[in-house]
């Protein structure tokens, strides 16, 4: 018998925690990069930029593969590649170097949040998958919260490839732990047809109205969370002109802040929404952007609690959604598809998460940080609209609220 639906939870919670920790620490360790690479701001940008590049690549066809070989043999495998990435960028200090694994990185990160959601589309009611996914999801500022913590500590003593080394063994030690300990049922063991039948499925299901308007918003979404886990330190740095041990812990803050955030926003589209995942994600993005406009008046007069505020806001708000996208794309494709709705809506997703550090990065050269996070701010209000017509095509098609 396959284990409760709580210790399944933990499992893949912990593999994303672990396959998450190098990359949510990643805008912790900036300033290590600059130190040790002398890099510009363009070119920090592109470093978590490129971690997105596979991803954004390969994440369909790791939805693909979810949905064929089921969760257990996905997440070994993008563990492997993931963890050997990691420890083999950390063997040369160059930038090319570093940027040619950070892609491979990626390519293995791409099926994280595909391997696990079917279990907890299996193993979960309606009524509790908005919760469930965002303590799965709660793995990710877990990570930020210890990554932040222990890489640049790593870093300070060992510069950014002993911290990339550290990440690649505790990477593999999380996904082969989660696969080595999940007993999967033998409805999630795959379905055995040819990859060709799931392609011509995963087209049919990139072709549903909801699902489209939810990742447009998703896209918008994650550009505000990509700049808070790229540029916050960094604003808090240049434009207050704190020290960096308290602009990491700041940091560090916006993380637990998220853990929250994540937990409340998945009860909430349970509870308060009735299953509904459009609407919160509406909420989120006015709520998003006026946070964004309160860190652009970030300088040097701004007193260390109030920028403790606004990152405990911004945690709470633009790192506190994808649990709901996420479980809002697997409803879409159901039990069986779940795996090919979240590799199609999850490759565009991670597409404006691609683009969103170097542009954030060429504004602040440009403009300053100030003009960057305004810029975050009135592109959040976009993702309201098509998250609307989502809850309004949703009502006509079910009859109830739920997206």
């Amino acid at each position: 018998m396959p284990e409760s639906r709580y210790e399944v939870l933990a499992l893949f919670t912990g593999a994303m925690v672990g396959a998450s920790l190098w990359l949510m620490a990643t805008g912790a360790l900036m300033p290590s990069f600059t130190a040790a690479l002398h890099i510009g701001q363009t070119q920090l940008g592109a470093i978590l930029s490129v971690q997105m590049i596979g991803s954004v690549a390969m994440t369909s066809v790791a939805g693909l593969l979810t949905d064929r070989f089921g969760d257990r043999t996905v997440v070994l495998w993008s563990g492997l590649i993931m963890g050997f990435a990691l420890i083999t960028a950390s063997l040369v200090e160059n930038y090319a170097w570093l940027g040619f694994w950070l892609l491979v990185y990626g390519i293995g990160y791409a099926a994280v949040t595909p391997a696990g959601s079917h279990a907890i589309i299996f193993f979960f009611r309606k009524m509790d998958r908005g919760l469930a996914m965002g303590i799965r999801q709660c793995g990710v500022p877990i990570a930020g919260t210890v990554g932040s913590i222990l890489l640049p500590a790593i870093a300070l003593r060992y510069d950014y490839r002993g911290a990339l080394a550290a990440a690649g063994v505790l990477t593999l030690l999380a996904c082969m732990t989660a696969a080595g300990l999940y007993r999967e049922p033998k409805e999630l063991q795959g379905e055995r047809v040819s990859l060709r039948e799931m392609l011509v499925e995963m087209i049919a299901i990139a072709r549903d109205s909801r699902l489209i308007l939810l990742t447009l918003t998703s896209m918008v979404l994650i550009c505000s969370q990509f700049a808070l886990m790229g540029f916050l330190t960094l604003t808090l740095v240049h434009e207050a002109g704190y020290a960096l041990p308290l602009a990491v812990a700041i940091f560090t803050v916006s993380q637990v802040a998220a853990i929250a955030g994540r937990l409340a926003w998945g009860w909430l589209s349970d509870n308060a929404f009735h299953g509904n995942r459009a609407l919160p994600l509406a909420v989120l993005c006015v709520l998003v952007a006026l946070v964004a406009l309160g860190v652009a008046t970030i300088g040097v007069a701004t007193p260390a609690w109030l920028a403790t505020v606004l990152a405990c806001a911004l945690g709470l708000t633009a790192e506190s959604w994808l649990g709901v996208s996420i479980i809002g794309f697997a409803e879409i494709g159901g039990e069986e598809h779940s795996g090919s709705a979240l590799g199609v809506a999850l490759t565009w997703t991670l597409l404006a998460a691609f683009l969103t550090p170097t542009v954030f990065g060429a504004l602040v050269e440009a403009h300053g940080y100030g003009f960057a996070w305004r810029a975050v701010a009135l592109l959040e209000l976009f993702g309201v609209v098509p998250a609307l017509l989502a809850v309004r095509g949703t009502v006509r098609s079910t009859g109830v609220g739920a997206a």
